[in-house]
């Protein structure tokens, strides 16, 4: 991890704000592009769980499992 993020806590909160609005952005994109309006309704599930389960999970790696603001 950067130094800066050893450092300073708003700037890894910044990035991983960044990081989450970045990749629902482009997921979203590319997700629409593959889902059509006759598919299945899990074919949806599948790309809400795309859109939004790697944000989460980069929270908790950020967060708690590094540490975040415990440092």
């Amino acid at each position: 991890m950067p130094k800066i993020f050893k450092q300073n806590k708003f700037a890894l909160l910044g990035a991983n704000i960044l990081i989450i609005v970045i990749w629902v952005y482009l997921s979203s994109a590319v997700v629409n592009l593959f889902i059509r309006d006759n598919v299945p309704f899990y074919i949806y599930k599948i790309g809400y769980l795309v859109r939004f389960l790697p944000p989460i999970w980069v929270s908790w790696f950020l967060w708690i499992k590094r540490g975040g603001l415990k440092r």
